[in-house]
């Protein structure tokens, strides 16, 4: 068995790589601490049950839902949504944790609960052509 030494080139080619993934990294944290939702939109069985404003000032507000197979309660604070409880079996929706950013939703299949977080419609891109 021949023992290959290390060459510059292999050494370029790792640094390329490490620095391409530092660059898309910081690029995806920037773009996901944009702008912030403004409106959670909250639908049961498909039809909307509540529009809840978000802002940084929020109170802790806890919202109790009737689903499909139980009760869900969502919570609400300081401009964050989350699925606090369900009486789902996986508790996938619960696992989600808090969402603020728009076009993000927590969805409960079992109880038939949506969250989706809304924004103000400023800078969002729909397509790029080039």
């Amino acid at each position: 068995m021949k023992v290959r030494k290390v060459k510059a080139a292999d050494i370029a080619v790792v640094v390329l790589v490490v620095a391409a993934s530092v660059v898309t990294m910081v690029m995806i944290a920037r773009a996901r601490t944009g702008e912030k939702g403004s409106t959670a939109i909250i639908e049961v069985n498909g039809k909307e049950s509540r529009r809840v404003e978000l802002g940084q000032n929020q109170s802790r507000t806890r919202i109790t839902l009737k689903g499909l197979h139980g009760t869900s309660t969502v919570e609400f604070y300081k401009g964050r949504v989350r699925m606090l409880k369900s009486t789902c079996r996986d508790k996938i929706c619960i696992g989600m944790g808090w969402v603020d950013v728009p076009d993000e939703s927590i969805v409960c299949l079992p109880n038939r609960v949506v969250i989706r977080v809304l924004g103000t419609g400023k800078n969002k891109v729909d397509a790029v052509t080039e």
